[in-house]
């Protein structure tokens, strides 16, 4: 099924996930801060990935409302979709999401800037009884979905991409009601974060 399918029912509301736990299925959560300490290695064993090209840090440090453009979102949604008025700043992150409030669908990028060592935080939340799942990359571009727990039934899930060890952002996706069933929305959640690394790297 295309992502518009879904979109066009995806609710493009993101939740804020936590920046350790993530994200909460029911309630937009409020992110708390990793840990400050040096890497620690997980208890599945599974190292934190180098990031080979890294992109500027500083481009997810501006305005998340602009990781999507206009048609790339367009492509998303069968329908004209709501955006956030404007970005919100959590005190960990600021997010911006689109929506279909009338079919429940929902996508969201959030620029996690309490994420200091990048994707390494995001690693640290393994072992803690949550959900952890490494995915393709997107443009060589390291991703892996994570949580408090798995969403995907309701057709939920949170990414998280690293762009730099220091750097890291969040893409986030709901499927509409009547599409949730139908695809993995944690391959949705990496398509949206490939539509914002070509943004993003078109302002590198």
């Amino acid at each position: 099924m295309a992502l518009a399918s879904r979109f066009g029912g995806i609710v493009t509301g993101l939740v804020l996930m936590s920046v350790l736990a993530a994200c909460s299925g029911t309630t937009a959560g409020t992110a708390t801060p990793g840990p400050s300490s040096a890497p620690v290695a997980s208890s599945s064993g599974l190292p934190v990935p180098t990031i080979a090209n890294p992109l500027p840090a500083s481009l997810v440090r501006g305005d998340p409302c602009k990781a999507l453009t206009d048609a790339q979102i367009g492509g998303l949604f069968t329908n004209t979709p709501t955006r956030s008025p404007a970005a919100k700043d959590t005190g960990v992150a600021k997010s911006c999401s689109w929506g279909d409030d009338d079919r429940g669908s929902l996508v969201g990028i959030q620029f996690v800037y309490a994420w200091k060592r990048g994707l390494t935080d995001v690693y640290a939340t393994q072992g803690r009884g949550g959900f952890f799942k490494v995915l393709a990359p997107a443009q060589g571009y390291p991703v892996v979905a994570y949580g408090p727990r798995d969403e995907r039934s309701r057709g939920m899930c949170s990414v998280a991409v690293g762009i730099a060890n220091d750097a890291a952002f969040e893409a986030d996706a709901t499927f509409a009601r009547s599409a949730v069933g139908t695809g993995d929305p944690c391959e949705d959640a990496r398509k949206v974060a490939d539509l914002a690394l070509t943004t993003l790297k078109g302002g590198a």
